[in-house]
Formats: C-alpha cells, sequence, structure tokens
C-alpha cells in the first residue's frame, strides 16, 4: 500500500492577520517579563523569553512567524538587555555567541515544529481521505446489493409465472 502524497500539507498554519498580532502580542509579554525580571536574570540570557516566545509562536503558526519573531528579537534583546544598555555600540564576541547560541535553538526547533505539524496535518488529511472512500465503498456495496435483490426478485418472478400452467387461476390471497 503506498502513502497518500499530499502537497497542501503546509496548509495546516491559519493566515491573515491574527497570526501576526498574536505574535506581536506574545511578543510585548516576552519583552515585559523580560524587564520586569532584568534584575534578577542574568545579561547572558538576554534573548531567553524571546526565544521562548519564538518557538511558542512557530507551534502556533509556523516557521515563517518564528523567523520573524527572532529577527525583532535580536536586536531588541540586545538593545535593551545587553550592556551597555539603551546603545548599539557594536557586536562583541559574546553577543555574536548569543545571536549564534539562541538563534540555532530557535531555528532548529521551529524548523523540527513544522516538519512535525506538517506531518500531523497529513496524517489529518490521509485518515479523512480514507473514511471517505470507506463510506463510499461501504454506501457502493448497499447499491450493488440492492440492484442484486431486485434483480433476483424479478428473476424469481419471471420463473414462477413461466412455472404455472397456462388457463389456471391464480389462488385468491384472504
Amino acid at each position: 500500500m503506498t502513502a497518500i502524497k499530499l502537497r497542501n500539507a503546509k496548509r495546516w498554519k491559519t493566515g491573515g492577520l491574527r497570526p501576526i498580532l498574536v505574535c506581536l502580542c506574545g511578543f510585548v509579554i516576552a519583552f515585559a517579563l523580560r524587564y520586569v525580571l532584568s534584575p534578577v536574570v542574568d545579561e547572558a540570557m538576554s534573548m531567553l523569553f524571546f526565544a521562548i516566545n519564538c518557538i511558542v509562536m512557530s507551534y502556533l503558526f509556523g516557521f515563517a512567524y518564528s523567523f520573524g519573531l527572532l529577527l525583532l528579537s535580536i536586536p531588541t534583546a540586545l538593545f535593551f538587555f545587553r550592556k551597555p544598555y539603551f546603545m548599539m555600540d557594536g557586536l562583541g564576541d559574546k553577543d555574536v555567541f548569543l545571536i549564534v547560541v539562541y538563534g540555532s535553538i530557535v531555528m532548529l526547533t521551529s524548523f523540527i515544529i513544522e516538519w512535525l505539524q506538517r506531518e500531523r496535518y497529513s496524517a489529518v488529511l490521509q485518515q479523512r481521505v480514507s473514511e471517505t472512500r470507506y463510506q463510499m465503498l461501504i454506501e457502493s456495496d448497499q447499491a450493488r446489493r440492492a440492484e442484486y435483490a431486485e434483480h433476483f426478485e424479478a428473476v424469481a418472478k419471471r420463473q414462477s409465472e413461466e412455472a404455472r400452467p397456462v388457463g389456471v387461476a391464480e389462488p385468491r390471497q384472504p
């Protein structure tokens, strides 16, 4: 049995303006959490909440939204939560290291989530197709049986008429 190839498996996510608004709300929440926890959370974890937001949005809306959030989160985290605060004086070795680490973690996780969501959606579509085919098979079988029943009734009626002698009246039914 061969697997059904589905080209629209990437349609698992919703489109439109809603995902963008949800992603921006998630970004604002991540920023607010990081800002509030700034005295407690180390400078090395400047992108932690943004990375979590990117991964959650990847699960909800797909790889593209996660990548867009990552591109927005990197400069925000570097500007607001790395020393010197509220300044961009260039990228140091630590900054590049954090960008590579958090970027690769978010990208890899988002890619895996996207792949799994497409496979899940493909499996759902294949299940629906299988159920539809099964229903059509049952309906076809029922129609065939009804047709055979009509055919056998007609044959039996014809045989009973042929078996009766000519000129003999049919018995009355009470």
